[in-house]
């Protein structure tokens, strides 16, 4: 997804509809994947004796990096209310 999103922006597109996708998604799965860790480690998973904290804190920082995460969401859901209302009053 991360590729996808580059190569529109690299051919010079404005790419904030695919940029807002990946953002949310990679996001999310990265979010999921530190979660499940700590929940693997348990309390040593939220102290300093391991990696996994830092990495739990700085996956749920990212998350809010260029826009919280639902405010990407917002703007999907607001483009494809616009789209489809657009492609009804089209005939589509």
């Amino acid at each position: 997804m991360i590729d996808w999103c580059a190569q529109i922006l690299d051919e010079g597109a404005m790419g904030t509809v695919e940029s807002s996708m990946t953002k949310v998604a990679v996001s999310e799965a990265l979010f999921r994947v530190a979660d499940r860790c700590v929940q693997v480690m348990g309390g040593t998973g939220l102290t300093g004796d391991t990696i996994v904290e830092q990495v739990f804190r700085e996956i749920r920082a990212f998350r809010v990096y260029d826009g919280p995460t639902e405010v990407h969401k917002w703007s999907l859901a607001k483009k494809i209310k616009r789209d489809a209302l657009k492609g009804h009053a089209d005939g589509q």
